[in-house]
């Protein structure tokens, strides 16, 4: 479990997404996946939508 930060808030403005990716609308997801990337951690997910961020992160089924 992490604490939310400032720097994690501030690699919320780096997440970008494709163009043309469907919608996403959870926040929470969109700060786990700052969190990994300003913590320079492993993002495992099951959640399809997230790899639209074009960050890394492992998707599990």
């Amino acid at each position: 479990m992490l604490v939310i930060r400032d720097d994690h808030v501030y690699a919320l403005e780096t997440l970008l997404r494709t163009e043309n990716a469907p919608r996403h609308n959870d926040p929470f997801d969109r700060i786990m996946i700052a969190q990994a990337k300003a913590e320079h951690l492993d993002f495992i997910t099951h959640d399809s939508l997230l790899t639209y961020y074009n960050e890394e992160c492992i998707l599990c089924f």
